[in-house]
This record gives structure tokens, sequence and C-alpha cells, in this order.
């Protein structure tokens, strides 16, 4: 029986695209060079935000690190000051949320997501739940899929004790496959995030929902 529910956050229990893409064409717009669509954002998310950068930016900025460095400070200042900005819940999120906690489970999040923006979003939209645990990247720190982030969302949680197959993580995207494996945790996949069913099933996904409902079967 599973006891701690880990959420990956952008692209699983929030559509962040449009905030994330709204920010980085200001960025990019504020240097002089062309803009994406937004849907075109899922394709360059995942991996933190200064890969974002890397993969927003022409070929010969993008190999520029202290140029990367430079476009990222512009980007998190504008992100930061607009962080709720076209961000929402995805469609029975909110549900699934209040009947995990309903039937006494510890729900976390573990994300690439600068940590003060981790702990700012998850609660303010879904200020309803009582999350044990939201961690996103510390300064400096590893991202996923390096378990670092995963792991401070279990001790932070108190279930540091916790055999790991009472344990559950669930992401949208290749990364978190690895980022699972690594931490030797079970894992399921949604397909409402930023990437398709075909690319999740090419990368391996053992086990996929198509809709948050569909998570219930999972908890043992």
């Amino acid at each position: 029986m599973k006891k701690l529910i880990i959420f990956d956050l952008d692209g699983t229990v929030l559509n962040t695209i449009g905030g994330i893409g709204s920010a980085c064409n200001e960025m990019l717009a504020q240097l002089g060079l062309p803009t994406w669509n937004l849907e075109d954002y899922e394709k360059k998310v995942g991996d933190g935000s200064r890969m974002l950068i890397k993969r927003a930016l022409p070929a010969d900025k993008a190999a520029d690190e202290a140029f990367v460095d430079a476009a990222r400070d512009v980007y998190l200042k504008y992100y930061r000051a607009n962080l709720a900005r076209e961000t929402r819940p995805y469609d029975g999120m909110p549900e699934l949320l209040e009947e995990l906690q309903r039937r006494g489970l510890s729900l976390a999040v573990a994300s690439n997501k600068f940590d003060d923006g981790a702990k700012f979003l998850v609660p303010h939209f879904y200020p309803q739940i009582s999350w044990a645990a939201v961690e996103g990247q510390k300064p400096g720190g590893p991202l996923k899929p390096a378990p670092g982030i995963i792991d401070d969302a279990i001790r932070n949680s108190g279930c540091a004790g916790l055999p790991l197959d009472e344990i559950l993580y669930i992401g949208d995207c290749e990364v978190d496959i690895e980022s699972a494996t690594n931490a030797h945790l079970d894992y399921v996949l949604c397909t409402w995030g930023f990437r398709r069913r075909s690319k999740l099933e090419q990368a391996g996904a053992k086990h996929l929902i198509d809709k948050p409902v569909e998570l219930l079967q999972y908890l043992g």
C-alpha cells in the first residue's frame, strides 16, 4: 500500500507552459532575439531553467555560457514577478489530490523548478491540500534525474523511514523515468503534460495514465 505520493510539478500537477513560455519570450524580446510559439516550449522544459534558456536561444548564443547566464537572469526576474500568470491546475487534479488526502496519504512535490517558485506555486493553486513537502532545485543543487530533490521530498515529508515500495512518484517526461529509477521508486507517468503518450512509450514508460483519477488504481 502506497503511503507517500510524490508529484513532479510542471506538466503534472500544474500546466505552467504559458507562464514559462511568456517569460522566456519576454527574455528573448528584451535581448532582441526571435521568440517561439508557446506550444514549442513543451519540448524545451523538464531539465531546469538553464537548459530551457539554452534550448530557446539561437545556437551561437546558447554556446556562450556567459550569455546564457545573463539571459537566465532576465528570464528569472520576469518569471518570478509573474509566477501565477497563464498557469492553471490540470482538469481532475484538484479532485485527485483531495481524494488522496481524504484517504490519509502524504503528498509531496519534487520539481526541477527553482525552489522558491515551487514553494509559491503549489500552495497557491492547491491551498486546500496539506502538503507534506514541496521541494525544488536549491541554488547550486543537482537537478533531476539525480535523486537529491526526491530525497529531500521524502525526508522533509517525515517519511525518511518509509519503505521505498510504499512511495509512488508521478511525472510527465522522460527525465521522470530516470529520476524515479535513480531514487529506486515505483512511478507512473501522465499523458496530459508536456510529452505525448507515444514519446513516453518510446522512452520505456511502464505505467501511463490519461486522467488524474486513473492514478488511484496504482495505490496498491
